[in-house]
């Protein structure tokens, strides 16, 4: 991946705001699907953006897989309290963003779903325009328009950006900073109790809030919360200006925001028990490579359950023990002596079956775990080659493969 475009200082953010009257970053618009509308009708498609040539970062794309995968790429607060990062996709793969640190603009092939992760903090995102889908807690998520969805810093979730047109607002906010927050409004409803819940007890499960608008009173689900909007569009100005003073400005447009999201919209929340998660993960992590023995590797398993590598080592070092390589080689062993009780496959053919082109390595392996070669532990099977013979069921098929035995 080669990256073309990427402004980091924060003085061309300056520089490029008071210099360009029309640009996205110091401009003032009502709201911030103003703001998106003007990133869609100008900065998209434009050779120019705010003053500086655009130029891009694409991915490679030669995985033959249905979709790409993406990496994490929500930046770490690092020193800052909060942050926001506003993303405009459009249904031909490209996508724009800009955060205090800077703006990005790259093609991609769509639909992608980004890497399982967790943040350093608690995120509050908003869905500006048309629809945004996450994995949460094992399960696909379709946020519409207008929603919001706040994820604790425990959550694992993973993006999932479809061919459509949409913009989200995502708000970081550092746990300290939150809590802040928290001492300003009461500690009765619900948004309250869920964050500080995030904040301070949030040990063992994962949880998530969706938040859709319905305002006491009003009837109709079609109205639009132009109150939160022209929040958001405030808040945003406030922290990639950054004006003198702009800490406090934002600190008050939060407490109002947050107050309008207990006082006028409905919440529903999600919880799972981690270590439910961790054991479902886990059985579906064991069948994969039980079934997949003799060619499983580490990268393999990162393209079919999209996490990085040392979750795996971590899941099973935690739960059975063992390490990735040392959990392979106990499945391989195992299913190893499974053929040689229940085939009459010559045991070069079981070595290779398993996974194990070197016999002599197979066997120094076999030996070491069980204490005699493999020839040995054929001879105390319990069904004899000669009865195998004699039923018709020798043949030379391996099982789980089309096979005379399905392993499970």
């Amino acid at each position: 991946m080669v990256i073309l475009e990427y402004k980091d200082e924060m003085h061309d953010l300056f520089w490029l705001g008071n210099k360009f009257r029309g640009g996205i970053c110091m401009n003032c618009y009502k709201t911030i699907r103003e703001r998106t509308a003007y990133v869609r009708e100008h900065c998209l498609f434009s050779s120019d953006v705010s003053g500086f040539s655009a130029q891009w970062e694409t991915e490679e794309e030669d995985t033959g897989e249905e979709f790409t995968f993406l990496k994490a790429d929500r930046n770490s607060l690092k020193s800052d309290d909060f942050r926001i990062l506003l993303c405009v996709y459009d249904h031909r793969g490209i996508e724009w963003s800009i955060s205090p640190l800077g703006m990005r603009r790259m093609k991609r092939q769509l639909p992608r779903r980004g890497w399982f992760h967790r943040h350093e903090y608690v995120e509050i995102l908003y869905v500006i325009e048309g629809s945004f889908d996450q994995f949460l807690l094992g399960e696909r998520y379709h946020f519409p328009q207008g929603c919001f969805v706040i994820t604790d810093q425990n959550c694992e979730h993973s993006d999932y950006i479809d061919a459509v047109d949409a913009a989200v607002l995502f708000l970081q906010i550092k746990a300290d900073y939150l809590d802040e927050l928290l001492r300003s409004y009461p500690e009765t409803d619900e948004l309250h109790r869920f964050l500080l819940y995030a904040l301070c007890q949030q040990k063992r499960e994962q949880s998530f809030l969706a938040l859709t608008y319905a305002p006491m009173g009003e009837t109709g689900t079609e109205r639009e919360d132009l109150q939160v909007l022209q929040l958001l569009e405030q808040i945003t100005q406030e922290d990639l200006g950054r004006l003198p003073g702009y800490e406090h400005v934002r600190l008050g447009l939060l407490i109002r925001l947050l107050r309008r999201l207990c006082t006028d919209y409905s919440s529903v929340r999600y919880s799972s028990s981690r270590e439910g998660r961790e054991q479902a993960f886990l059985y579906e992590l064991e069948r994969y490579i039980r079934l997949h023995d003799a060619e499983v590797s580490i990268s393999e398993l990162e393209h079919v359950f999209h996490y990085r590598r040392n979750y795996f080592n971590l899941i099973l070092q935690k739960y059975r023990g063992q390490t990735f390589r040392k959990y392979i080689q106990t499945v391989r062993l195992d299913h190893a002596v499974q053929l040689l009780k229940e085939t009459a496959l010559p045991i070069k053919q079981i070595a290779i079956a398993v996974g194990y082109e070197n016999t002599s390595h197979f066997y120094h392996l076999f030996e070491e775990k069980f204490g005699m070669p493999p020839k040995d532990m054929r001879e105390k099977g319990n069904i004899s080659i000669e009865n195998r013979i004699g039923s018709g069921e020798t043949g030379h098929s391996l099982p789980g493969k089309g096979g005379i035995l399905c392993r499970r």
